[in-house]
């Protein structure tokens, strides 16, 4: 039997996420990270131990980097692939806003990532994101919180395994 859909239940689908991390690096140096778009092998957990949707098996950049726009297209062992379009990037402000194509359930997935300096060794990534799940809200919460705080172990263990 069919399970009924979210509009079926009259569950709300919007999702609003707001979640930081304390990295152990300059606000300079995460920014540079964050900003490198295609570069997510070098810090991604998931690269390496593999996640919730697969093993990111390969990251490509899809025009120039430091242009606006420029997209990342993450292929998962499982054969998906996803594609994140950066279309807005203040290099003063050190604030990015992208978006998600409509995959694993998420509907209009838009984020914004900014860093701000706790002090000159240490920052704090902040993730925002909006989208609309097929699924319980709650429970797409759930599973971006993780992810969110995947990417945040994700850069602490990069700036910490750099020399």
């Amino acid at each position: 039997m069919a399970q009924p859909s979210n509009r079926e239940l009259k569950l709300d689908p919007r999702v609003e996420l707001h979640k930081s991390g304390e990295i152990p690096a300059s606000a300079d140096e995460v920014w540079a990270l964050l900003t490198d778009w295609a570069g997510m092998m070098r810090w991604s957990l998931s690269a390496r131990r593999g996640g919730a949707l697969g093993t990111l098996v390969g990251c490509e950049l899809i025009g120039e980097a430091g242009k606006v726009p420029r997209t990342r297209r993450m292929i998962l062992s499982s054969g998906a692939a996803v594609e994140e379009e950066l279309f807005y990037q203040n290099n003063e402000t050190k604030r990015i806003i992208y978006r998600k194509t409509d995959t694993f359930g998420t509907r209009g997935y838009v984020a914004s990532s900014y860093v701000d300096a706790v002090d000159s060794r240490t920052s704090r990534l902040h993730i925002l994101s909006w989208f609309d799940a097929e699924e319980d809200s709650s429970a797409a919460a759930a599973r971006y919180s993780a992810i969110y705080e995947g990417i945040f172990e994700g850069f602490r263990t990069y700036f910490t395994t750099v020399t």
